[in-house]
């Protein structure tokens, strides 16, 4: 996904933020094990890891629903327990947008079998197996979901699968994009209708604290195959530090893309939030030359703003609709990330 800034107020520890293979990447810098999949899916023994899950639910009679949900794992020092934070967000055809948190300590990091996690949080569940079928469960205001999730192409490791944050740290970062979903929503009027659509994983650990870092961050998913994972980063005066992208074409090779190779832009849409008066942008174009690419991006609800209650942390998260920018056509669904200091307007 990207990375959340995590403030625990039990301690003043601050952190920010289907195909696989069972060979690791080749060895990476920095003195550190490679990534190892389907086994580095369970959790690891590191200051801040989450998994992170958007989708696009999709019900002919009454439209899309757009859906994020991540846990959070956050080692405390001070007391060696283990912080998991749950955040929900869900938007309706109707353009509301609710969102729900959850938290729960535990006193070591629980052991499941290589590859496979089991988080329960209250009356929700975040399952992974192998790295190949997903289930997730949950409560947003009167929402209700329960959803099955397969993947259905192998994983994209970001920059070979761990990037240098500079003053931030170091983190292992990758994806599985495309994960094709069926299951139930219970709608606030109790109403129980069944769902399909497609949805995205992210996963990142690592001992590192992004508290310094602000980003635009965005997932694409083209009805050609195609598979997109964007990040501008930033420091938190808003000066740029990196940008880089991922891009696998169907059938092909991944290719991982510098700044110099593609632009990605906000346009002048905008949403301010009468909550914290930070101005979101709400409409972006994406450029990659050498791919002949030219999209827009529009977000499916300008408000949808994440406030945290249990704790201060506040973000934009939106499902988008994707338009070839050429012809209008819409070509493919995403979702766009803000995470910006509060009043920031960029």
């Amino acid at each position: 996904m990207k990375l959340l800034q995590l403030v625990i107020p039990i301690t003043v520890l601050v952190l920010l933020s289907a195909c696989q293979t069972t060979n690791p990447t080749p060895t990476p810098p920095f003195g550190l094990p490679p990534l190892t999949l389907p086994s580095d899916e369970s959790p690891h023994n590191y200051l801040a890891e989450w998994w992170y899950f958007n989708a696009h639910l999709e019900n002919e009679e009454k439209g899309t629903f757009a859906l994020h949900d991540v846990i959070f794992q956050v080692q405390e020092p001070s007391s060696n327990r283990t912080m998991y934070v749950r955040q929900v967000g869900l938007s309706t055809p109707e353009q509301d947008h609710f969102t729900s948190e959850r938290i729960r300590a535990t006193s070591s990091i629980p052991t499941f079998a290589p590859g496979n996690f089991d988080f329960t949080i209250g009356d929700s569940k975040m399952q992974g197996t192998q790295g190949r079928h997903y289930f997730l469960s949950g409560t947003v205001n009167k929402y209700k979901y329960e959803l099955k999730l397969t993947a259905t192409t192998s994983p994209l490791l970001h920059g070979g699968g761990i990037l240098d944050y500079e003053d931030a740290g170091i983190t292992y970062y990758y994806t599985r994009p495309r994960l094709d979903i069926e299951g139930f929503l219970t709608l606030a009027s109790g109403e129980k209708i069944k769902v399909d659509g497609l949805g995205w994983l992210d996963k990142q650990w690592g001992d590192f604290q992004p508290v310094a870092v602000e980003w635009d961050w965005a997932s694409i998913q083209l009805n050609d195959g195609t598979d997109l994972m964007i990040s501008l980063l930033y420091n938190r005066n808003g000066e740029p530090i990196e940008n880089y992208a991922t891009i696998r074409k169907a059938g092909q090779d991944p290719k991982f893309l510098t700044r110099d190779q593609f632009i990605f832009k906000s346009g002048n849409e905008e949403w301010q939030s009468p909550k914290t008066g930070t101005f979101y942008r709400t409409e972006w174009y994406l450029d990659i030359p050498s791919e002949k690419l030219q999209l827009t991006l529009i977000s499916l609800n300008q408000t949808s703003e994440f406030t945290g209650n249990l704790l201060p942390v506040t973000y934009w998260e939106s499902g988008v609709k994707v338009l070839n920018r050429v012809n209008g056509e819409s070509v493919g669904q995403g979702f766009v990330e803000l995470n910006w200091a509060p009043g920031r307007n960029r």
